[in-house]
């Protein structure tokens, strides 16, 4: 499949009082290519490479279809003053990697401890062609997850079940424990579960929750329930995708069409899949050897990291 690159990334401003909040990202995303500020999803579609929806309704997928018939991935963020900024924050650092011509990667394999979640896991690692790091739940425990993921890597793929409050795996995973202490922003975190992306009344789901806290620059996740024997086939089509996708929207339009079904993203869709300087080296070194591997002294990762503890 060819990907359409030469299209401008495109933000629909519902509410134009988040424009000043939002003015750092436009002007970093001008210095790497082509802007436009649009008032309406429907204009924001029409030759957009992608879209970044910022207040009102949440868009129905992850990919829209514009008039001319081409694809587009659709992100979306809420007008809250402080999470925009957070998010901001997030995004620029990322486009920064960009401009600083960082490798793409690495990413990381996040697992339930299940026998399900387990085997795809499995199926996953072997079918990625780029660093890939598995940091799977029969391997590190919460506490040592949380600070691992400080590193900044450019992707993490959750697989196993979660609610609209978090991952399941890892004795439960929420928002707020992934950011907690200061940290290097990921470029996108893949919930490949049930409901993670999903709204209710009083709270933001969890993928809205990292993206607004400043977690990573874009979260997919699914709305609502989804069959696992099409998490399977999603989980192994985007690792396959990887080495040939430099930004979450690249990769998604690899996606076959059904697999998007009942997905959502938060944040900038045109994310980029790389991770800070030094991520691949401090993830490198995170222990986390599989349960029947001899045991080795391995260096403190911390050494990488230029946030405090």
């Amino acid at each position: 499949m060819i990907i359409e690159t030469n299209r401008p990334w495109t933000i629909v401003v519902r509410d134009l009082a988040c424009l000043p909040e939002l003015e750092p990202l436009i002007a970093a995303r001008r210095r790497v290519g082509s802007v436009r500020i649009a008032h309406s999803l429907a204009e924001g579609l029409a030759d957009a490479d992608s879209v970044l929806v910022v207040g009102g309704d949440t868009p129905e997928s992850a990919i829209l279809g514009a008039s001319d018939g081409h694809r587009v991935p659709v992100g979306w963020i809420c007008a809250e003053r402080d999470g925009v900024r957070a998010f901001v924050r997030a995004a620029v650092e990322l486009v920064s990697r960009l401009e600083c011509d960082l490798a793409p990667g690495p990413a990381i394999l996040l697992a339930q401890w299940d026998d399900r979640a387990l085997h795809l896991a499995d199926e996953v690692e072997r079918a990625c062609e780029i660093p890939l790091y598995r940091w799977s739940a029969e391997r590190v425990v919460r506490r040592d997850l949380l600070d691992a993921l400080r590193c900044g890597p450019g992707v993490a793929l959750y697989l196993g079940h979660a609610l609209s409050g978090g991952w399941v795996g890892y004795g439960g995973v929420t928002a707020a424990g992934l950011t907690t202490r200061r940290m290097h922003p990921l470029g996108a975190i893949l919930t490949i579960a049930c409901d993670a992306a999903q709204c209710n009344r009083s709270r933001l789901s969890f993928c809205d929750e990292v993206v607004m806290r400043g977690a990573c620059s874009a979260a997919l996740g699914a709305t609502g329930k989804v069959l696992h024997q099409v998490n399977r086939v999603l989980a192994r089509s985007i690792v396959r995708a990887l080495s040939k996708s430099q930004t979450l929207s690249e990769l998604l339009l690899h996606m076959p069409e059904d697999l998007m079904r009942g997905y959502r993203i938060a944040g900038d869709p045109a994310t980029p899949l790389i991770g800070a300087a030094n991520a691949i080296e401090a993830a490198s070194e995170v222990y986390a050897p599989a349960p029947d591997e001899l045991a080795k002294p391995v260096a403190a990762a911390r050494k990488y990291w230029s946030v405090p503890a």
